[in-house]
């Protein structure tokens, strides 16, 4: 049987929600697609896995990026759209890329999972590490390119091409839906 993963990285309060810490304004978009792909894929008995970012108090990641997505705090829960529903699983990762340090490498290979199907945000940073770090792991993997975003045009751009050069498809959600 083959089983794909729909992964949602970081569609987190403080990463979508207008006036949020790290606010990604074309994320919220992204939401209506990204809620319809994972209906779909749990239609068709695929995985949803929700990926984010949860830092302690002192992370030295806040050097960086500012204070966000704090354990506990309502800016590190998903937006109300995109809640985990029974059968989804939640991978909470400190750095960027969803594998590094987590145990989801383990919880797709257990269930048979082969292909990997990334939406969120940001596509440069959380969602280009977690694509490079599958694709090492030797997942086949696509970037659903209307269900992707990043603080800047510029950014969001190159890392699609960077993402496909490294061997990911880049796809639009509609042929996702399609296939």
């Amino acid at each position: 049987m083959r089983l794909r993963a729909l992964l949602i990285v970081d569609m987190i309060r403080d990463f979508v929600e207008e006036g949020a810490p790290l606010e990604v304004p074309k994320a919220r978009r992204l939401v209506p697609r990204i809620a319809r792909l994972a209906d779909e894929f749990r239609k068709r008995g695929d995985l949803v896995v929700h990926v984010w970012d949860e830092h302690y108090p002192d992370d030295p990641e806040f050097k960086v990026w500012g204070e966000h997505a704090v354990t506990g705090t309502e800016g590190a829960e998903p937006v109300k759209e995109l809640r985990p529903e029974d059968g989804d699983l939640v991978v909470r990762k400190r750095k960027y890329s969803g594998f590094y340090g987590t145990s989801l490498d383990y919880d797709l290979r257990s269930r048979n999972v082969k292909e990997i199907y990334l939406t969120g945000v940001c596509t440069d940073i959380c969602v280009l590490f977690t694509c490079a770090d599958a694709l090492m792991r030797g997942y086949r993997v696509y970037v659903v390119r209307d269900c992707v975003a990043s603080l800047e045009e510029e950014s969001h751009r190159f890392a699609l091409k960077h993402m496909e050069k490294l061997g990911a498809e880049v796809v639009d959600s509609e042929e996702v839906l399609g296939d």
